[in-house]
């Protein structure tokens, strides 16, 4: 069974309504203003049940001048459309308003009904209008579309128009039931034991009874679904290009606001997006800056729109825009929308959403162009590209998804066929990540740095640089996808033979991390010259003394006695540095000593047992400490039991 809207579109009293009644036996005009007024103020919905068993979904919208932005929120997320002409006035302002908006709105499909013909006794007045009506559509997408002769009221021609509603639904693709569910909600009320119902056309995705929902935007409150119509009947899920009510468990009315969409899950919305403009013939010509209305499902707000690509839009004409709302709107790339005057009585044109997620631009570079060019020529690897540059680090699939209102499958999809040629996916753990070839080349060239200069640094060491030293010289976070292609990168090096990898560390591939001989004669001078001190710490000014008679400077000496306490042929306890001889002869004795006896041992005990001064006892003693071998309780020093 497909899933199918129909819109109603044209001037206000040429029938809509009356014509969708004959059609369903609903009547959409529900409001006493409308019953008294003889005219649809708001959105009527109805269906249409087909000999196949399918049934097909109706919105009613109100043709008068002052309901167009009403029209707007119905005619948004329709499948095909039924433009409504009377046969007693022809074409009319509004009339052509609705079709200019069905086209801005990406309406590909439907069919012209030619109501009120029994007002017409003349069946060459019926030709005339026809022919005119076929000049009318002449160059839109209800050129070649069927203009069948209706009358509401003696039912003559609506089982013809029924066959064609029923061919042309054949020939419409639905809509993807998969990625995001969402619906913008034109109806919200209570139900008395139900609680709150809310209605819209789902736009895209599906939903079930039980299921998760979000009303967006406006926080991370969690709803349930407790149960779902279609068309007036219970059913377990509605698909993309349902008519559909929702009892959603934990919706207040109150947090409802004109505008908002329920969703399936958490998605951003934004008050900034690039778009393709379309100016309607006979519009307004825009300037650099405007202020305008702008619609797209029920949404609504003042904006202010930036033209990018050209200094003066006129009518007739299409430009690149960024688009700056007033109030936020949760949108994706390929929506639709539609401006009006900032009054609100007269619709400019409108046009597609690029990317919801732009760079504020101050400037207009060729670059940017070209960039936003490519993009609204739909090409979604572009927009993924563009936002894996805006992100200047590695990016996950899910994290663009995120950022771009799309399901992470789309994006997975895209670049798992090609990604933009200026993109590197690299795929780690069934997470796929994207980064720029600038990027990346730049952590090539910033891993080589990180190696090159800790042995610069280290001269000393045997070992190359660790990968949370190669990683905090890029100022990588850890944990974070960017440290996932350090990684790879530093793997894909290695395989290179430019890297290789020594005792879990990274040195340049040409590299043995051999120490010169003539250093290691200052390593063994060092080490003995620490080990001639026994039970006594040189003052760091006597160790200094010794580096100068070797013509060493202060930083090869540092170098010097890191290389020894990294190697634990030394210890550095506080600013002082002991031979690691002492520090393991006189731990043995401490351990031995303290596991015969009861209690713990004093700083002077300690000091009489391993025959040093008190000033290297306190240090042994807080090396011991710092490694848990002891613990200290008031003046005694006890031995940590093993748990």
């Amino acid at each position: 069974m497909k899933h199918l809207i129909m819109g109603t579109a044209g001037h206000v009293d040429h029938g809509k309504t009356a014509l969708i009644k004959a059609l369903t036996d609903i009547d959409c005009d529900t409001h006493k203003e409308e019953k008294r007024r003889g005219i649809t103020i708001n959105l009527g919905f109805a269906h249409l049940d087909l000999p196949t068993g399918e049934s097909v979904g109706i919105i009613d919208v109100p043709g008068h001048k002052d309901f167009v932005h009403t029209m707007v929120g119905g005619a948004s997320g329709i499948d095909f459309v039924l433009l409504v002409i009377a046969a007693d006035s022809g074409v009319m302002p509004q009339t052509r308003e609705h079709l200019q908006i069905m086209e801005i709105l990406g309406v590909k499909q439907g069919l012209i009904a030619l109501t009120k013909t029994d007002l017409i006794d003349d069946p060459e007045l019926l030709e005339f209008l026809k022919a005119d009506i076929k000049e009318f559509v002449s160059g839109t997408f209800l050129e070649n579309s069927p203009i069948l002769e209706v009358s509401a009221k003696t039912g003559a021609g609506l089982p013809q128009l029924k066959e064609e509603i029923f061919n042309t639904g054949k020939h419409i693709e639905e809509k993807s039931p998969l990625g995001i569910f969402r619906l913008f909600i034109d109806r919200v009320f209570s139900v008395t034991g139900f609680g709150t119902v809310v209605t819209g056309s789902v736009f895209s995705g599906r939903l079930k009874v039980k299921d998760t929902a979000y009303l967006l935007p406006g926080g991370k409150k969690e709803l349930t679904v407790r149960r779902l119509e279609r068309h007036g009947k219970e059913v377990p899920e509605v698909l993309a290009g349902d008519r559909a009510s929702f009892n959603l468990v934990g919706l207040d009315r109150a947090d409802f606001k004109k505008g908002k969409i329920i969703a399936d899950r958490i998605l951003k919305d934004t008050t900034m997006l690039d778009a393709r403009l379309d100016l309607f013939e006979g519009s307004a010509r825009f300037g650099i800056w405007s202020r305008v209305i702008f619609h797209t499902g029920t949404y609504e707000s003042q904006a202010r729109i930036h033209l990018i690509d050209k200094n003066e839009l006129k009518a007739g004409e299409s430009g690149l825009v960024q688009v700056h709302l007033l109030e936020p709107c949760v949108l994706r790339h390929g929506d639709r929308f539609v401006i009006r005057s900032s009054s609100n009585d007269l619709t400019l044109g409108g046009g597609e959403v690029i990317d919801v997620a732009p760079l504020h631009h101050r400037r207009r570079p060729e670059k940017l162009i070209k960039k936003m060019t490519a993009i609204s020529r739909g090409k979604f690897p572009e927009l993924i590209s563009a936002e894996v540059k805006k992100a200047f680090r590695a990016i996950t699939a899910g994290e663009i998804a995120f950022n771009l209102n799309v399901s992470p499958t789309e994006v997975e999809e895209s670049v798992g066929k090609k990604p933009a040629k200026d993109v590197v996916k690299y795929e780690v753990k069934d997470k796929i990540f994207l980064i720029s070839k600038d990027r990346l080349e730049n952590i090539r060239r910033g891993i080589f740095r990180a190696v090159k200069e800790f042995r610069k640094q280290n001269p000393l060491i045997t070992r190359g640089a660790t990968l949370n030293e190669i990683r905090g010289s890029l100022r990588i976070d850890k944990g974070s996808a960017g440290e996932e292609v350090l990684k790879e990168v530093i793997q894909e090096q290695a395989r290179k033979g430019k890297l290789k990898e020594k005792d879990k560390t990274w040195m340049l591939g040409d590299e043995t991390g051999a120490v010169d001989e003539k250093l290691k004669a200052h390593l063994n001078f060092f080490a003995g010259y620490l080990k001639s001190f026994k039970m006594k710490t040189p003052l760091l000014s006597d160790l200094k003394i010794q580096a100068e008679k070797r013509n060493l400077s202060e930083r090869e000496l540092k170098q010097i006695l890191y290389n020894l306490t990294s190697r634990g042929v030394a210890y550095r306890v506080k600013d002082d540095y002991i031979h690691g001889d002492i520090v393991n002869s006189c731990r043995e004795k401490l351990v031995k000593e303290l596991s015969r006896r009861e209690g713990g041992i004093t700083v002077a005990e300690f000091r009489d047992l391993v025959g040093g001064n008190r000033k290297i006892c306190l240090l042994l003693l807080a090396q011991y400490d710092s490694e848990r071998v002891t613990k200290r309780d008031g003046d005694l020093r006890f031995l940590v039991k093993e748990k």
